[in-house]
C-alpha cells in the first residue's frame, strides 16, 4: 500500500513457490510458470535471480 492511500484492506498473499506432484515450480503475477525444480531451495535460488534480473533492468 502506497503512503496516499487510505484503503485499510488487507490483502493475502500466496506462497509464489509451491510443490507439484515431487517437483517444485514458482509463479509470477502475470501468470506465468517457471520449473520445474529438484527442490524447494533451487526453486527459491531461481526466483530470487528472476527478481535481481527484473531490478536491474528498472
Amino acid at each position: 500500500m502506497r503512503k496516499d492511500d487510505l484503503s485499510t484492506k488487507e490483502y493475502k498473499r500466496t506462497d509464489r513457490i509451491y510443490q507439484k506432484d515431487s517437483n517444485w515450480y514458482f509463479s509470477i503475477r502475470q501468470g506465468a510458470v517457471f520449473g520445474p525444480y529438484e527442490s524447494r531451495k533451487n526453486a527459491q535460488k531461481s526466483l530470487e535471480s528472476f527478481v535481481s534480473i527484473l531490478k536491474a533492468q528498472q
